[in-house]
């Protein structure tokens, strides 16, 4: 049985205020009179072998019981958050910001689609899935499948409080393995932890945005009901339909209803005004469709 790796790491981030990778998970920070804590929640990836990998995600949930039958939601999406992991390298893309309860969790769950889309070197889309798992040794994480095509993958461990405010979470796709021998593909040895933030926080930052009106050298546009001021300077790079564009050239190839993903430097997060590093533009349109 030949197997590959996948050299990628997706990440939804849970910035701990303190503690090394795998530490734990927790709320404290940013809360309100209610006992609530204010949370943002990020995807990241390491460089991938492969050129693009499809996931969809349905849930983010922090549970304060070992079978997580107590859950709090940081993200919940009935179709579906279609996500490419394989353009993830160097950049946290936002998701959204949520109120959770104050208190302490020991799991983290992320659901997802049992199936997913890989596309290899010659550009060749495969069909694969993912294998449910039991939990193992040096590996507390458990991958499990229902009849619904949904699978969840849970870390099982130690839960700290944090008080940044931003989750981050690794699904470390470097440490999953994929068998190409049978169809649909096997991903397997599924390795999920939380992440250390230490020396995580100079990458820029990511987000979907769905075009709403275009003018001189910005354009405004949606992501998760909020809406964002985006500006072009002679810096930003453009790549639409496989060709760049650069300063206020990209300005004349957006358009009303695009989908376009655009690196910043600013936090989505806590910003509505973002100067665009990069800007692609992107032709599955469902991931503006949140």
């Amino acid at each position: 049985m030949r197997k590959e790796w996948i050299l990628a790491g997706f990440c939804a981030l849970i910035f701990s205020c303190g503690g090394g990778g795998g530490g734990g998970i927790g709320s404290s920070g940013g809360s309100s009179s209610s006992g609530s804590s204010s949370v943002s929640l990020y995807f990241t990836d390491d460089a991938s072998m492969y050129p693009e990998i499809l996931v969809k995600v349905y849930e983010v949930n922090l549970c304060s019981d070992n079978v997580c039958q107590q859950k709090v939601s940081l993200f919940t999406s009935q179709q579906g958050l279609q996500v490419d992991l394989a353009k993830l390298n160097g950049v946290y893309q936002y998701i959204t910001t949520t109120n959770i309860p104050q208190g302490t969790y020991n799991r983290l769950e992320v659901v997802m689609d049992k199936n997913l889309t890989i596309t290899d070197q010659s550009g060749q889309q495969h069909q694969a899935i993912f294998v449910p798992m039991q939990e193992k040794p040096n590996k507390p994480n458990t991958v499990q499948c229902h009849t619904n095509e949904r699978c969840y993958i849970r870390f099982n461990g130690t839960v700290q409080p944090f008080a940044i405010g931003k989750l981050v979470v690794d699904f470390d796709l470097k440490e999953f393995e994929v068998n190409t021998s049978i169809n649909p593909w096997q991903v397997t040895e599924v390795k999920m932890k939380p992440l250390t933030p230490q020396g995580v926080q100079d990458k820029d930052r990511e987000v979907y945005i769905k075009v709403q009106s275009v003018g001189t050298n910005s354009f405004t546009g949606t992501w998760m009901g909020k809406t964002y001021m985006v500006y072009i300077t002679q810096n930003t790079t453009c790549e639409m339909n496989g060709v760049k564009y650069y300063g206020s050239g990209c300005i004349n190839q957006i358009t009303q209803g695009m989908c376009l993903e655009v690196r910043v430097q600013e936090d989505p997060a806590t910003s509505n005004v973002l100067n665009a590093v990069k800007i692609e533009s992107e032709k599955k349109q469902a991931k503006c469709m949140m």
